[in-house]
């Protein structure tokens, strides 16, 4: 099956790799990270198997800075397809029955990842500790251009 381009999809698609937390209905939890995130899904990748239409809570924290989190953000996903790589399992889900509360944190939590909305004093703190690195003879740190949701 050839999986649609970009430009196609419903909502943009976020690649971020953070840390997830993953609750199965019969009461297994598994770690994972994230490879992707949409407005209507996820991609994960964990160290177990999950089933086709396996109901799924997963919670993700994104890193805001060296010593910040976000509130876990809870979301509701069924698993819609599952494919073993190198010793791992990629998970694709798509967001089921959110409420309107999840809807409303998943929908800021995008737009964070989009560049629309930054945490308070995040653009001022990268900006001076550039600016301080820089007149010490300094190159800007790493975080300034690498992904923010790395540890």
């Amino acid at each position: 099956m050839t999986e649609p381009s970009e430009n196609t999809r419903r909502y943009p698609r976020f690649h971020i790799d953070v840390d997830a937390s993953v609750h199965t209905a019969d009461g297994r939890k598994l770690m994972a990270r994230t490879r992707d995130l949409s407005r209507s899904g996820i991609c994960l990748v964990t160290t177990g198997p999950l089933e086709s239409r396996e109901q799924l809570g997963i919670e993700l924290v994104l890193l805001l800075g060296p010593s910040s989190t976000s509130e876990p953000l809870p979301l509701r996903a069924r698993v819609v397809w599952c494919t073993a790589i190198a010793g791992a399992f990629q998970i694709g889900a798509m967001f089921d029955r959110l409420s309107t509360k999840e809807a409303a944190f998943l929908d800021m939590f995008l737009r964070y990842l989009d560049g629309s909305i930054l945490p308070a004093g995040a653009e001022m703190e990268t900006i001076d500790e550039d600016k301080q690195g820089q007149e010490e003879g300094r190159a800007p740190s790493a975080d300034s251009e690498d992904d923010p949701f790395r540890p």
